[in-house]
């Protein structure tokens, strides 16, 4: 499908309003003019720095006759190594900033114009509405870098580029295009015309995430540093195998080029935002439903094995097995409180649930049912995949048998907790209030602010005294590094204990709201 975009009518659409044959040629020789202006300024950047050489040949005898003569020499190679850099580093930040602020308006703009209804009601697909809009609403930074290309591509062969890096950065830039534009059309379709803004934000905030993903390089997963195509153009222009080395990512403990490891977190992560969109496109806004339960357990299990991929033992964050297994449990925690609110169910699919399968057990395994059930597969399969991670690295982390029951505690305390928060924001949402979901998490959120707060009053009494308080009432107890096997302190398992009766009210309480409906009716008909 991908193949034949240019048969595609949205990208026609497209197309024929924003490359119309005047415009066209206006874009190329602007697109030359700038070229040209570059071209100059890095020439005249080269010269400042040979006549500054020249100078301190003359008044220093630094650098030496010889080196002058050599970097005399050099200066037309310098100047088109410049020229290349320059034009390659300015067609990534053109193509993937232009692609994310287009795409995320791409629906929300849709909306906002009240012609989306008209779009997503034709007889196109998802798959090809979302190719049509992935290329054709970005379609003029594309056009403004393919022109460039001729230029970039003679500047790197003349600056004694290896060709093989030229294809790799052409590569690189226009893979990060089209994964930002995924998540652009995703983040877009998240929010309706009164939301547009939002869109933007978060592309800006996707901005920040992939600007901000390169100082993870130093951590122990320095392949995430791959989201920002920076980090993967830098070692192909400029050659350079320190920090930014071609081998500093690591796949499974092996190095990989900056590259590789950039087209593996784009493809894989941008084939989950694709697929969210492909089930949603069509859909009203009050039906979206972005991933299936089982897709939502395959997520949760996909994540968890690219940390486990993109790991690596660095000798100045050097980790252990108990290390590692905390740092998981964490991880989880966020990956299933997330997976669990995005995926919370709509009032009205969960009333029918509720009518057609109250009462049969396995009604709780029902796509339109509450999510805990699936929130404990997620966290089973997270920690068959804890298991299979500890023993892949056991020879870099080491090998303790009672990181294995720890974990069991401390994952299971983790569940609990989620599901108990996720169980609260699904009741908001059976509510009558007023934005649910948002006042639901604000809830959330305030209860471990309180929490925060009284833990720090009680550390006035005691140390001891706030220990047992934050056991009780958070998660954050369970990841004590001086606790191992299943020796926890008893307020933990208290905790949990406490934490399991407020899911069944919540049960209870949810089950109430759905019943109401049906208890009014009968009394009506009474």
């Amino acid at each position: 499908m991908l193949l034949f975009f240019w048969r595609n009518p949205e990208f026609i659409r497209h197309r024929r309003a924003e490359l119309r044959r005047s415009r066209a040629l206006t874009v190329l020789v602007i697109v030359a003019i700038v070229c040209l202006l570059i071209g100059l300024a890095c020439w005249t950047q080269v010269q400042h720095d040979l006549e500054i050489s020249r100078r301190g040949n003359a008044d220093f005898g630094r650098p030496s006759l010889t080196e002058l003569q050599r970097l005399e020499q050099r200066a037309p190679t310098d100047f088109w190594q410049l020229f290349y850099h320059v034009l390659t580093y300015g067609q990534v930040l053109v193509l993937t900033f232009w692609t994310l602020f287009s795409c995320a308006q791409g629906i929300s703009g849709e909306r906002e114009r009240k012609t989306w209804d008209f779009q997503r009601t034709t007889r196109l697909r998802p798959s090809e509405l979302l190719i049509g809009k992935l290329l054709g609403g970005p379609i003029l930074a594309y056009f403004i870098v393919i022109c460039s290309l001729p230029i970039t591509l003679l500047a790197g062969l003349c600056g004694e580029v290896d060709l093989l890096a030229i294809a790799y950065a052409v590569t690189l830039i226009f893979a990060s295009a089209l994964f930002v534009g995924v998540v652009g059309l995703w983040i877009s379709n998240l929010f309706e015309s009164q939301s547009r803004g939002l869109g933007v934000l978060g592309a800006l905030g996707l901005i920040a995430v992939m600007t901000t993903s390169s100082s993870l390089q130093r951590s122990n997963f320095p392949g995430f540093a791959a989201l920002n195509p920076i980090t993967g153009l830098i070692p192909w222009a400029e050659g350079t195998e320190t920090m930014y080395g071609i081998g500093s990512a690591a796949l499974f403990g092996r190095p990989v080029p900056w590259v590789f490891a950039s087209l593996f977190l784009y493809v894989t992560f941008g084939a989950w935002f694709a697929l969210m969109l492909l089930r949603n496109l069509k859909k009203d806004h009050e039906e979206l439903h972005l991933l299936s339960r089982w897709q939502v357990v395959g997520c949760a299990g996909f994540l968890n094995f690219v940390f486990y991929a993109l790991f690596s033992q660095k000798p100045w964050v050097e980790l252990k097995a108990a290390d590692f297994a905390n740092m998981m449990v964490f991880l989880n925690a966020l990956i299933l409180l997330a997976t669990g609110m995005a995926t919370l169910t709509p009032h009205e699919r969960l009333k029918v649930w509720w009518r057609q399968w109250h009462g049969k057990p396995a009604g709780w395994f029902a796509e339109d049912g509450l999510m805990w059930p699936w929130l404990v597969i997620s966290a089973a399969v997270a920690y068959g995949l804890m298991v299979w991670g500890l023993f892949a690295w056991r020879h870099t982390l080491g090998y303790d048998k009672t990181v294995f029951q720890s974990a069991v505690v401390q994952l299971f305390a983790v569940l609990v907790f989620v599901i108990r928060d996720v169980l609260f924001v699904q009741w908001c949402k059976l509510t009558r209030m007023r934005a649910p979901l948002v006042k639901g998490v604000l809830f959330v959120g305030l209860y471990y602010g309180a929490a925060a707060t009284l833990a720090l009053m009680f550390t006035l009494r005691s140390e001891g005294a706030m220990h047992r308080f934050v056991n009780l009432a958070t998660p954050v107890g369970v990841f004590d590094d001086n606790l191992s096997g299943f020796r926890f302190p008893a307020t933990v398992f208290l905790g949990v204990a406490f934490q399991l009766v407020v899911i069944i009210y919540e049960l209870v309480a949810i089950n109430r709201q759905l019943a109401r409906p049906a208890v009014i009716s009968t009394n009506l008909a009474g």
